[in-house]
């Protein structure tokens, strides 16, 4: 106010900036124009038809950014800050749908420019590379060296290693190797304020204390966006067998479980597999020296009983890719005690006969999906109970949008939401980062 005149531009612009703050701004076309318009300063931009490759959950993202430097990366999420304004990170787009519908969706980030070697020290089974590089461009640069990363995730070609650190995931050697998170020895990431930190072997940079390389892996990219990745390596097996084994019925896997179990034998993958028009079957994996692998393939015949066949190596390949490359309707994920996982496998058996099946039997991970006819949200909710009832949880990583809305993509257990809620605010208090994914934003 100026001798008594009301200044109404100033007033209108501390209007929008309190919808700003209190995350409500309305977002117009020319709004966003220019924001698109702004990031194309520090980053790659595209704002034409191509954006439908970034639809998810029925939004397509008004602007898609392709940085191609870790500078560019935080200057696009400081940016997207100052204007409050959400998006998605982008690796190879396969594990993007997982998760609850996002509540607000205008940008996306596309990481995959970002693929470059940063370090590579083979005397010290030490690699470090950007989240943009995929998982097979990381074996082809280890595989001269007679190295690889542990990681057998799906569709390597496609999945960038910092959308597998961010998803956590493994495919069917997961039995012996784990998690992506055991062999990750440090990261960088930037923060959706923009701030860069570090964290891990080597590195003196962290945030309030946290484990940021445990944190960060299975954080499914709504903490912070990585874009550096140090993992530990090993030496590539001098031998790999695997074996496959036809089950007449679900109820010899009690009988093959307890054989399976010896001390003496350690499988590198051990696979139940169901298919409609093919049965059950088992494949075990077995890898090392010659002279060991051998002597295991012998113990294996005996200690079972069963008759096992010996197949090509790229048999597990398929496997491993099958659950995400099935047209399926709906696909979910149940994690139980290993020593459960024949009981879960069962019960799937009775109660969902129509759905096809595989499981990281010793892991305790079983993947079911629908290629045909979509469950009942009731009967998922009923599959749901089952696998808490065994002392693990059942994620609903594939499903029309409203079956997520109406039963929750995790299923987490009592208090889970309320700390991954914590950790949000900490980390993502405005919201930028895919909010809503994992928990309902306030």
């Amino acid at each position: 106010m100026c001798d008594g005149i009301i200044d109404i531009d100033r007033l209108a612009f501390a209007f929008i900036d309190t919808l700003r703050r209190r995350r409500c701004f309305v977002y117009n076309a020319d709004t966003m124009s220019d924001i698109a318009e702004r990031l194309s300063t520090v980053a790659t931009v595209v704002t034409g038809a191509q954006r439908t490759a970034y639809t998810l959950d029925s939004y397509t993202p008004d602007v898609v950014v392709q940085p191609s430097t870790a500078d560019e990366v935080r200057a696009v999420l400081q940016f997207c800050s100052e204007y409050r304004v959400a998006g998605v990170v982008w690796g190879g787009g396969t594990h993007i749908g997982v998760g609850n519908p996002v509540q607000s969706y205008r940008w996306a980030m596309d990481m995959r420019a970002l693929s470059r070697v940063v370090d590579y020290s083979p005397a010290d089974l030490v690699v470090t590379v950007e989240a943009g590089m995929t998982l097979h461009a990381l074996q082809n640069l280890l595989r001269p060296q007679q190295q690889w990363l542990p990681i057998d995730a799906p569709l390597p070609d496609r999945q960038t290693v910092g959308g597998i650190v961010a998803t956590n995931g493994a495919g069917p050697r997961r039995h012996r190797y784990g998690l992506p998170r055991e062999w990750l020895l440090a990261i960088r990431a930037a923060l959706p304020s923009g701030e860069v930190v570090k964290a891990g072997v080597g590195v003196v940079k962290n945030v309030a204390g946290y484990d940021l390389p445990r944190l960060f892996a299975g954080s499914w990219g709504t903490l912070g966006v990585l874009t550096e990745l140090t993992f530990k390596v090993a030496p590539l097996p001098e031998s790999r067998r695997i074996y496959r084994s036809a089950l007449s019925d679900v109820q010899n896997l009690y009988v093959l479980r307890d054989a399976l179990s010896h001390p003496l034998l350690q499988p590198e993958m051990l696979e139940v597999v169901y298919r409609r028009e093919g049965g059950w079957r088992v494949l075990c994996g077995l890898a090392g020296f010659e002279e060991d692998v051998r002597w295991q393939s012998e113990f294996l015949h005996e200690r079972t009983r069963t008759e096992w066949e010996q197949v090509p190596l790229e048999e597990v390949d398929w496997l491993r890719d099958r659950y995400l490359l099935a047209e399926a309707s709906c696909r979910c994920r149940c994690v139980v005690p290993p020593a459960q996982s024949v009981e879960m496998i069962r019960w799937l058996s009775q109660h969902f006969a129509e759905a096809d099946l595989q499981a990281h039997f010793g892991a305790g991970v079983v993947c079911v999906w629908w290629s045909e006819r979509l469950p009942e949200v009731q009967h998922l909710q009923v599959l749901r109970e089952q696998a808490q009832r065994l002392g693990g949880f059942c994620i609903l990583e594939h499903a029309p949008v409203e079956v997520k809305r109406a039963l929750g993509a995790w299923g987490r257990a009592r208090g889970g939401a309320e700390v991954m809620r914590r950790l949000k605010q900490e980390f993502d208090p405005l919201g930028i980062l895919a909010p809503g994914r994992f928990v309902e934003e306030l």
